[in-house]
C-alpha cells in the first residue's frame, strides 16, 4: 500500500526496498516533479517579476480550485487519509481535499468527537468515515493528520505509538509550535517503554520455568554424583597426605636429620605412592608439566585478549547497527500549518520537515506528497522548520485578522448608510480583489495603495485615520504575539512530556 497513493506517485516501497529499479523509479519521479515545479515557477515569475526575489516562500501558480485537471487527478491519487482530531480545522481540510479533487470522501477517516453533531457533520456533510478510535484511524489510513491541540498531542502519540509503521504511515502534524523532533522522540520513548515492559515480563516467565527445570535435573542426578565425588575426594586427600609425608622424609634424609635406615623404615610405614589414584611424576615430567601449564596460561591470556578485542569490535558494530536501525525506524513526520480558507479552496498553507530526517530522499518525497495534497485546496509553500512559528502568526492566525477587518469595514459602511448585506458583500469582495491584485501583479502592497490615494482625495483621508489608530503597528503586534504564543505552546508540550 502506498504511503501517499496506491497507484502512481511515490510508493511506500521506497522505505522497504533499496534495489536499483526502485531507486531509479524514485529518481525519475522526483526529476519529473522538479521539472513541473520549475516550469510553473517560471510562469509565475514572468507574471510576478517581484516575486522571484522572495526568500523561501515561493508559491507556485496552480490550477483553479474547481479545475477539471485537479478532479481527474483524484482517480490516480486514491490517498487513504486519516484525521486524529475532528475539530473545525480538520473538517475544513477534509472538505477542501474533497472539493479540490485531491481525495475522495470514502478514502477519508476521522476519529470520533465527543460532540455528536460534529460526528454527524463529518459523516453526512463531508462524507467521511467516523471510526471508533485513534488506533482505528491509524490502521485504516496511510497519511494521518494530527489535528489536535498541542497540549493534547503527547497523549495521542502515546496511544498510537504501537501501531505507527514508518514503512507505511506518514504523520502530518498541524499542532502549532510542536517541532518534528518532539513528535519523533515522544513516539520512540513510548515504544521503548512498552517494549521494556514486555521484555521484563518475558524474562520473569523464562526464569521461573528455568528454575523449575533445574530443580528437576538436580533431584534426579545429585545423589549419585555426591557419592562419587566424596569417595574420589577422600582417596585424593589421603594420597596427597601420603606423598607430602614421603617428600618431607626425603628432605630430612637429604639434610642429614635422619639416617637411611630411619628413612626406609618410616617410608615403609607411610606406604608407597598409588599411581592409580595420582600418577607418579619424574622430575623431568614435573618440569615438563610446569612448562606446559605456563604455556597454556600464556595461550589463555592471548585468547582472552583477542576475545576482548572481538567483543569490543562486535559491540561497536552492534551499536552502529542499532543506531542505523533507529534512524530507519524513525517515524516519518511532516509539519503543516494550514488555515480555514482551505474549506473554499483558498488556503494559505505552509509545510516543512525536520532538520535531520533519517532518509533525506524519502523525506523530500513525503514533503512533496503533502504539498500536493495541500495545493488541492489552495496555495502551499515550503519553509525551514525554524520559521513555522512566524508562519503561524501570519497565515495560520491571519484569517481571523482579516475577518475582523472585513467586519469593521462593513460596519463602517453600515454607519455611512449602507444596508448590512450590501456592506458585507462590498467589504469581502474588496478584500478578495485587493488580495488578487497583490498576488497577480506582484506589486508591493504599498505601491498599490499609493495608486488608490489621489492627492487630497477620500482614500488618503481614510488612510490617515487608519494611521492615527495605529492599524499597521497593531496588526504587526498581533502577528508577533501569535508567533510567540506558538513558541509557548511548543514549550508547554515538552514540559508536559518531561513530567511523565
Amino acid at each position: 500500500m502506498s504511503s501517499l497513493t496506491r497507484t502512481g506517485g511515490l510508493q511506500s516501497t521506497v522505505a522497504q526496498s533499496r534495489d536499483p529499479s526502485t531507486m531509479t523509479a524514485l529518481g525519475s519521479t522526483l526529476t519529473m516533479l522538479y521539472a513541473l515545479g520549475q516550469s510553473s515557477l517560471a510562469r509565475y515569475n514572468r507574471a510576478n517579476p517581484r516575486a522571484s526575489t522572495r526568500g523561501y516562500a515561493r508559491p507556485l501558480k496552480l490550477p483553479r480550485f474547481r479545475a477539471t485537471a485537479a478532479r481527474a487527478a483524484a482517480a490516480d491519487t486514491q490517498t487513504r487519509i486519516g484525521f486524529i482530531g475532528a475539530g473545525s480545522m480538520a473538517e475544513a481540510m477534509a472538505r477542501g481535499f474533497v472539493q479540490g479533487g485531491v481525495a475522495t470522501a470514502s478514502d477519508i477517516s476521522v476519529s470520533p468527537s465527543t460532540d455528536p453533531s460534529r460526528n454527524a457533520s463529518w459523516s453526512e456533510d463531508v462524507g467521511a468515515n467516523v471510526l471508533g478510535s485513534n488506533v482505528e484511524v491509524m490502521e485504516s489510513s496511510d497519511v494521518v493528520f494530527l489535528t489536535v491541540k498541542p497540549h493534547v498531542l503527547p497523549a495521542v502519540l502515546d496511544e498510537i505509538a504501537d501501531v505507527v509503521d514508518p514503512s507505511r504511515h506518514l504523520l502530518v502534524s498541524v499542532a502549532a509550535g510542536v517541532p518534528v523532533e518532539f513528535i519523533e522522540k515522544t513516539l520512540r520513548k513510548a515504544t521503548e517503554k512498552k517494549n521494556k515492559k514486555n521484555t521484563k515480563e518475558m524474562r520473569v516467565t523464562v526464569v521461573d520455568h528455568g528454575d523449575a527445570m533445574d530443580g528437576m535435573d538436580e533431584d534426579s542426578d545429585s545423589d549419585d554424583e555426591d557419592e562419587m565425588d566424596d569417595e574420589t575426594k577422600m582417596k585424593m586427600k589421603e594420597e596427597k597426605k601420603k606423598r607430602k609425608q614421603l617428600k618431607k622424609l626425603k628432605s630430612l634424609l637429604e639434610d642429614g636429620v635422619i639416617t637411611r635406615d630411619e628413612f626406609e623404615a618410616k617410608s615403609a610405614a607411610v606406604g608407597p605412592p598409588d599411581p592409580t589414584i595420582m600418577p607418579v611424576e619424574t622430575e623431568e615430567e614435573r618440569k615438563l608439566r610446569k612448562e606446559q601449564k605456563k604455556a597454556m596460561k600464556m595461550q589463555e591470556k592471548e585468547e582472552k585478549k583477542a576475545m576482548k578485542m572481538r567483543e569490543k569490535e562486535e559491540k561497536k558494530l552492534a551499536k552502529e547497527a542499532e543506531k542505523d536501525e533507529k534512524r530507519r525506524s524513525r517515524p516519518r513526520v511532516v509539519r503543516v500549518m494550514p488555515n480555514t480558507p482551505c474549506m473554499v479552496g483558498a488556503a494559505a498553507s505552509v509545510a516543512c520537515v525536520g532538520d535531520d530526517p533519517a532518509d533525506p530522499m524519502l523525506a523530500a518525497a513525503d514533503l512533496d506528497g503533502v504539498v500536493r495534497l495541500m495545493r488541492g485546496c489552495g496555495e502551499c509553500v515550503v519553509v525551514p522548520e525554524r520559521l513555522m512559528d512566524a508562519v503561524t502568526g501570519v497565515s495560520g492566525s491571519g484569517p481571523a485578522y482579516v475577518f475582523q477587518f472585513i467586519e469593521a469595514l462593513a460596519d463602517g459602511g453600515v454607519a455611512a448608510g449602507l444596508p448590512r448585506a450590501d456592506a458585507n458583500l462590498l467589504a469581502a469582495q474588496t478584500v478578495m480583489g485587493a488580495s488578487k491584485m497583490v498576488l497577480e501583479t506582484g506589486s508591493h502592497p504599498g505601491e498599490l495603495k499609493d495608486k488608490v490615494c489621489s492627492p487630497g482625495g477620500t482614500t488618503i483621508r481614510g488612510v490617515h485615520e487608519l494611521e492615527k489608530g495605529g492599524m499597521r503597528a497593531t496588526v504587526m503586534s498581533a502577528v508577533v504575539a501569535a508567533a510567540a504564543r506558538s513558541v509557548e505552546l511548543g514549550k508547554s508540550s515538552k514540559e508536559k512530556e518531561k513530567k511523565k
